[in-house]
C-alpha cells in the first residue's frame, strides 16, 4: 500500500538520502503517530471521567498547586513573623515612652520640691536673732507599707556660722491604746546607738526614720525633738 499522507516529492525533499520503501515506512509511521496522538487527545477530553490520561494531567496540576500552596504558606509565615516583630518593637517603644513619661513626672515633682526648698533656704537669714539657733522644717509623718509602721522625715537647718554639732532625735508618739491616751517615747533607751536617732549637723541635715505602734493602738499625733545633751534645740509636732 502506498502512503498518501505526504506527496512523493515532499518525501523526497524531506528525506533525500532514503530509499523509496523507507520513505513510505517513515510516512506511514508518522501518520500513525499523529492518529494515536489525536486519539489520546480526544479520549482525554471526551472520554470517561478520571481516565488515565486525565489522571496523569490531574496529578501534574495537583503537584503544581501543592507547590504553590506550600510557597504561599511559607510566605504567610514569614509575613506573620514580620508582623510579630513589629508588634514587639511597638510594645517596647510604648513601654519606653511610659517609663520616660513617669521619669519626667518624677523629675518635675522633684524640681518643684527643690524650688520650694530653695525659696525657704533663701529666706533663712543668718544675721537675724535666730542665727545661733537651729530650726526644724517640713516635718511629715506617713503610713508605711508594713502594718502599724509609720515613717517620719524633716529638715534640720542651722546657720553656716555655727560649728557642726552632734545631736540626738527624740520622738513623742501620742496614741490611743484601748481607748486610753498614752505617750510612747522613742528611743526607749536614751543611750541608744540607733543611727536614726543620731545626727551630725553641719548646715542642713535630713531627719528620717520609722516607728511601729502596738497592735491595738491608733496614732493621734507625734512630736519631734532635737536634743543637745538634755537641752531641746528644736522641735516640731503634727496631729493625725
Amino acid at each position: 500500500m502506498r502512503a498518501k499522507s505526504l506527496p512523493r516529492a515532499v518525501l523526497r525533499t524531506l528525506l533525500p538520502g532514503m530509499q523509496r520503501s523507507s520513505r513510505i515506512a517513515f510516512a506511514s509511521g508518522f501518520g500513525l503517530g499523529l492518529l494515536v496522538l489525536l486519539a489520546l487527545s480526544v479520549y482525554a477530553v471526551w472520554g470517561p471521567e478520571s481516565n488515565p490520561v486525565q489522571a496523569f494531567f490531574t496529578r501534574q496540576e495537583t503537584t503544581s498547586l501543592r507547590e504553590g500552596l506550600e510557597n504561599q504558606r511559607k510566605a504567610n509565615l514569614d509575613l506573620k513573623e514580620e508582623v510579630a516583630r513589629a508588634d514587639e518593637l511597638l510594645k517596647l517603644d510604648r513601654e519606653e515612652r511610659n517609663k520616660l513619661t513617669l521619669m519626667i513626672a518624677n523629675l518635675e515633682a522633684e524640681n518643684a520640691r527643690l524650688k520650694d526648698d530653695l525659696a525657704f533656704f533663701e529666706g533663712f537669714i543668718p544675721g537675724n536673732q535666730e542665727a545661733k539657733s537651729i530650726a526644724l522644717r517640713r516635718f511629715q509623718v506617713s503610713r508605711d507599707t508594713v502594718p502599724n509602721q509609720y515613717r517620719y522625715r524633716a529638715l534640720l537647718i542651722q546657720s553656716s556660722d555655727n560649728p557642726p554639732a552632734n545631736l540626738n532625735v527624740q520622738l513623742l508618739v501620742k496614741v490611743l491604746n484601748n481607748d486610753k491616751p498614752a505617750v510612747i517615747v522613742l528611743p526607749t533607751d536614751p543611750n541608744s546607738s540607733d543611727p536614726q536617732f543620731k545626727i551630725r549637723l553641719t548646715r542642713i541635715s535630713k531627719v528620717a526614720g520609722t516607728f511601729v505602734l502596738p497592735a491595738d493602738a491608733s496614732l493621734q499625733g507625734i512630736e519631734l525633738r532635737i536634743l543637745e545633751g538634755t537641752s531641746i534645740r528644736a522641735q516640731a509636732s503634727t496631729k493625725l
